[in-house]
Order: structure tokens, then sequence, then C-alpha cells
């Protein structure tokens, strides 16, 4: 049975994350004897772990050793607006692109990036990165808090489009807030929020999508720069979405495995970091993603995770469908696993 548990009341939303755990627990890891696995199963579907056994044909998990009831209080913030940059959040960077047009104004880093251009979007973001998390500021949220969720964009690791060059540097400000993290006793959850293609078609994905200017129908007032997004929102990352059917009738392998390599490289990468706490390997997919192939996305990810850093915690948005006939059982048996469901106090009655 699973339990509920309250975490990251976030300074910069209204968004409240509830998180449905698992019994598990942290252990001290050790590369040598924890990043083994076994495929040589009887019936060729199973992957054993050091303690526990992982089953392709059905999406469970078996003989977890190390089970216990998750019994640390986690109170903690996200950093928003950091390494993803968000208008709502941080309307200074953007400020900058008032009264432009068409081509010259950005709403999101895809576009930051691509207006701006790789040197001086670059140079921009490195002030930003510099000043918006210090030192000081972790210092001080270690007095309230003891856990960070961090947001971070899948460019930083494999690079696209106009994130080349724009986002260099990135990684450095990363290593440095889990070095801070650690001295000052925070934990940190790596939160991928952003995807190839955009997982939600926000700005939060790194790309607004099924964003379309409709300056040229305006002609009172006249020369006004107008555009609309919410009503014709898409998102591309799963594949093209067809509009009308609300469906998605082609699956973008392409993307899916751009994502997988993503996790792989952070669970790399940070795997003998004390301060990391775990992955969330996809930030608020939405409700219209194919539910079969993000449940195997989720799948694939985690076994990613587990042979990298075999004691993480593994976070999975729900896709706004909070529902237990979607998620009654999946994964069944598997440690360290969570359910993320984001509750919002807007835009809804």
């Amino acid at each position: 049975m699973m339990s509920q548990l309250r975490w990251f009341s976030s300074l910069s939303s209204s968004l409240l994350l509830l998180l449905l755990l698992l019994p598990s627990t942290t252990y001290a890891t050790s590369e040598k004897d924890d990043n083994k696995t076994n495929n040589n199963d009887n019936d060729g579907t199973s992957i054993h772990f050091s303690h526990f056994v992982a089953h392709q044909n059905n999406q469970t998990c078996s003989s977890d050793k190390h089970a216990r009831p998750f019994n640390n209080q986690i109170r903690g913030v996200n950093l928003g607006g950091w390494m993803v940059l968000e208008p709502w959040i941080t309307p200074s960077l953007f400020y900058q692109f008032l009264g432009g047009d068409e081509t010259s104004t950005a709403f999101d880093q895809y576009t930051f990036c691509e207006v701006l251009g790789a040197k001086e979007g670059n140079r921009q973001l490195r002030v930003h990165w510099e000043t918006w998390v210090t030192e000081e500021i972790m210092a001080k949220l270690s007095k309230v808090v003891n856990s960070v969720r961090l947001p971070v964009g899948d460019w930083m690791y494999s690079p696209y489009g106009p994130y080349v060059g724009c986002t260099d540097g990135a990684l450095e400000y990363v290593d440095q807030l889990l070095d801070w993290a650690q001295e000052y006793g925070i934990s940190v959850l790596i939160d991928i929020h952003s995807m190839k293609g955009s997982q939600n078609g926000f700005d939060n994905s790194g790309q607004s999508m099924g964003f379309q200017w409709t300056s040229v129908l305006n002609t009172e007032p006249a020369g006004l720069v107008t555009f609309q997004h919410w009503p014709i929102r898409s998102a591309e990352w799963m594949g093209t979405f067809d509009i009308t059917n609300i469906s998605y009738p082609d699956i973008n392998r392409e993307n899916i495995q751009h994502s997988l390599g993503v996790i792989e490289k952070i669970a790399k990468r940070y795997s003998g970091h004390p301060a990391v706490l775990g992955l969330e390997p996809v930030n608020e997919p939405w409700q219209y993603t194919p539910i079969e192939e993000l449940q195997k996305f989720y799948w694939d990810g985690y076994l990613i995770v587990k042979k990298y850093a075999p004691y993480w915690k593994y976070i999975m948005h729900d896709s706004f469908r909070f529902d237990t006939e979607i998620w009654g059982g999946f994964m069944a048996g598997c440690p360290d696993r969570a359910l993320d469901t984001h509750i919002y106090q807007a835009w809804a009655d």
C-alpha cells in the first residue's frame, strides 16, 4: 500500500506536489557492487539488480531487499526560473523584447536563444545563473528546508537547435549547486523540466508549441502585435499531435531515445554525488500524452537510473491524470518510485 507524503510547497507558484511513495530508504552506494546487472534470467525478460529484480514482461519488480517505510520528512522548494527560463518567474530577462514583432520577440528559452543568438544569449544567461541562485541563498534556505527540486533542460546534456552554444556552462553551475547543497545539508531532486519537441506546449517545457502570430488579422488598432497560444496548444515530444482527433497517429521514437539518453547522462554524471535525492524524468507531460508510451518511457528510464544510481528516488508525474485506473499497480514492487501530482490553485473553479 502506498503512503502519501506532501512535498515541495513552491516559493515560486501556487503549485503543490503530492508524492505517493513506496516504502523505501536511503543507503550508501557502492559503484563496484551496486551497478551490476544480470540479464541471464531463465525467461530472458528479467534484469537482476543488487537488491531487486525488474521484470520486463510486465513492468513490475520483485525481491526488493531494502524496502522500508519512507519516514524522512521533506520540506522544500523549486528552484524555478534558474536553468529553465519561464517569463512569469523571470520577467526582467524578457522586458528587452517588449515592442518587438514576430521576428524579434522571445517568450521561452528556445526563442530567447533563437532571437539573441548563441553568443549574446549565453552572456545573459551566465549573468542570470551567477545571481539567481547563490551560496548565500542556499545557506538561508537550509534554515527552513531540507530539499530543493532543480528543473533542468534536456539541452543542457544533449544540446540541439538554438540551445547549442547558448547554454554553454550551465552544468558547471549545477555542479556548484550540488556541492553547496551537500555543504548545507540539502538534498536535490533533479527534474528534467523540458523535453525536445515540448511535452506540454507551455514555456516551462522550453518551447511553446501550437503558437500562432495573429498580427496580420488585426486592423483595429493598426500595427498591433498579437498571438494566440492556449486554445491551439500542442506538444510534439511524443510525436505530431492531431488536434482534430486528439491523438498521436505516429510516435517520435527519436525524441524518446534522446530523452532516455539524457537520463543516462544525468545518472552517470551525478550517481556518486551524495546531495542528489533522485530524478524526475519529465515534468508535466500533458494529458493527451499516450499513456502506454509514457509508462514505457518511465519504465525504461527507471532501469537506466537503477543501473547507475541504485538508490535514487524516481519521481513520475501523473500526466494530469491522477487516476488509480491508470497508475494503480504500475511498476508494482519496484523500490524508490513515487507518483507526482501537481495541484494548481489557479485556473480552475
